[in-house]
This record gives structure tokens, sequence and C-alpha cells, in this order.
């Protein structure tokens, strides 16, 4: 992530903002505790409403299991807030997995009628990801 504006960076997750794509772009690297899921969230929203971004990028693919309360929270506080301050697609790199699948689809398909406009999208590299994104091809 060394083309883009650092946000954070830890051992648990790399947090970005990427101009070109107007994306803040997400790396876990390992489980989050809950109360760092929340506080990562928080910061990532503060972000997105900074920059204006209408666009989130996320690697799941060691972040391993979150629970039921925090994702009816991401669900509740955050993406409604992200939403009206101008997010309209994340897209989310993850391994194809039920669990990784459960998590993204519970997110998705959530009782949260002011996003029902976001357009959620699955990947397998971040490329690809960006690609969607733009609107551009996926190289070959």
């Amino acid at each position: 992530m060394k083309s883009m504006k650092e946000i954070i960076n830890n051992e648990i997750v790399e947090v970005g903002y990427d101009e070109y794509s107007n994306s803040i772009i997400t790396i876990w690297n390992k489980p989050p505790t809950s109360e760092g899921y929340r506080l990562i969230f928080s910061r990532i929203l503060e972000k997105l409403l900074d920059y204006e971004a209408e666009s989130y990028i996320s690697d799941i693919s060691k972040q391993g299991l979150i629970g039921i309360e925090n994702r009816i929270w991401l669900q509740e506080e955050i993406l409604p807030r992200a939403y009206a301050g101008g997010l309209r697609k994340v897209a989310t790199i993850a391994p194809n997995d039920v669990f990784s699948r459960y998590y993204v689809d519970s997110i998705k398909n959530g009782d949260f009628s002011v996003t029902t406009d976001l357009k959620f999208q699955y990947f397998q590299d971040l490329i690809s990801a960006k690609a969607w994104i733009t609107g551009e091809e996926v190289p070959a």
C-alpha cells in the first residue's frame, strides 16, 4: 500500500486512502479484538467522510471470525453514516469459504434501508477489486 496515504499501519490492519480510486483500502493482517474492530471501523468511517471516498475495499483473508454484535454494529452504525457521506461501493477480497461469505452477506443483506443502493462485490485479489471500483478492465 505504498502509493496510498497511510491511515493505520499496525500488526492487526493496514488502512490507507487511494486517491486514484477514491477508496479507503483495508488489509487485515490478523483477527482484531471486539474493541479493536470498533476502533478501526470508527477511524475508517472518519476517513471515508474526510476524503469523501465513494468506495471501500477490504481484504478480509486474515481477518478471522467477527461476532454478530460487531456485524450488527457495523450495519447499524457505520454503514448508514458512510453511505450518507457518499460511500457507494464496497469490494471485499475474501477466501472462497463459507465463513467469509456469511460475514459479508450478513452485512450486505442487513436491515438498513438507507443503504439499499450500496453495491457489494467479492473478489479474489486487489487488482480485480480496484478495477471494479474504477470501472476499468481487469489486466490479463
